[in-house]
């Protein structure tokens, strides 16, 4: 009779062992946030106001066979090439993978990459977004792309974003 209490006991302190396993595996997801869903909210707008004010003008110019993206992940843009140690591929990877660029014009009819366009507003002046902005240019420069930085405004003139964008096209 005791060995079956104790079977019994045994069982059951293994069924509220993996029970407490299964609620751990539970909780670390919605931690995370990737399993919540009342974890998210729609952003009122993709574009700062600059962006958006941007966005119009460089529209509005209507640049023959140029399609204009935005918020595109440097990861999008380019790879990493080979030959390098996998750690190395790795690191260079994650340092790409959640940066972006605020615009990007592309060849319209295949999708080709011609030019990478920052807004530049102040928080381009702190230490931490100067070595990222550095880091970036040196991406773009790498692989042959220019990367055009215009500051931020509340307007801007037409005519001076056609000529920023033609010079960078030309290079």
């Amino acid at each position: 009779m005791n060995l079956l209490v104790i079977g019994v006991l045994v069982v059951v302190v293994l069924i509220a062992f993996a029970l407490l396993a299964l609620k751990a595996k539970g909780a670390a997801k919605d931690e995370g946030g990737a399993e919540k869903p009342d974890a998210y909210y729609l952003r009122k707008s993709l574009f700062s106001p600059a962006e958006r004010s941007f966005l119009g003008v460089i529209e509005s110019l209507n640049i023959e066979g140029v399609t204009i993206t935005s918020k595109v992940r440097l990861a999008d843009i380019f790879g990493i090439k080979k030959g390098l140690e996998r750690g190395d591929r790795q690191r260079a990877q994650n340092r790409i993978n959640s940066k972006h660029v605020d615009f990007l014009l592309i060849q319209r009819n295949d999708g080709r990459p011609l030019v990478g366009i920052e807004l530049d507003d102040s928080s381009h002046e702190e230490e931490e977004r100067v070595a990222r902005d550095s880091f970036v240019d040196t991406v773009f420069a790498s692989a042959g792309l220019p990367i055009l930085h215009v500051p931020a405004k509340a307007a801007y003139d037409p005519r001076e974003v056609r000529r920023q964008i033609e010079t960078a096209l030309a290079r």
